[in-house]
């Protein structure tokens, strides 16, 4: 799932990308996305082994996207997303009884040019729940693609 979610920003990304410099003239540093900031979003945390909600999740971020396109066509992309987050759970029997609230944080970052493409991901979270637990992880993720589209280097990397 999360090389499909990468496949996909990679597409977005690189749509984006080649189109900036016709837009620009040239040279490039353009945000290409309004992002609202002090954004809240609520989510329904779903078990994936029976597709019930277990609770919610409700996170407030702010965030920043920024694309720069050289005349030659080589494209760089970075996001960074951070922000607080709270979990809810359902009653049970469907959820359980430890609530967490904590602070998040993401960046992404990718390089284009004719030769090869690169993308590569961070995401930072730590909570506290309501007895007292802590929860931190650290996910790393890293792509290399040849000019044929085709990815020659790929990791994962998880620290909890």
């Amino acid at each position: 799932m999360r090389r499909l979610v990468l496949a996909a920003v990679f597409v977005l990304s690189w749509g984006v990308v080649t189109s900036a410099p016709a837009l620009a003239g040239g040279n490039s540093s353009t945000p290409c996305l309004p992002i609202p900031q002090a954004s809240t979003w609520n989510v329904p945390c779903v078990d994936p082994n029976n597709g019930i909600a277990t609770g919610m999740l409700t996170i407030t971020f702010n965030a920043v996207f920024h694309v720069t396109v050289d005349k030659a066509g080589d494209g760089w992309i970075t996001g960074t997303t951070e922000g607080d987050f709270s979990f809810t759970p359902f009653p049970p029997p469907l959820g359980g009884t430890i609530s967490y609230t904590g602070h998040f944080a993401s960046w992404f970052g990718g390089s284009f040019n004719m030769n090869n493409a690169v993308i590569h991901d961070t995401f930072n979270v730590h909570g506290t729940g309501s007895d007292g637990s802590t929860l931190t992880a650290h996910f790393i993720n890293h792509v290399n693609f040849n000019s044929s589209g085709v990815p020659t280097l790929v990791f994962d990397k998880a620290v909890c």
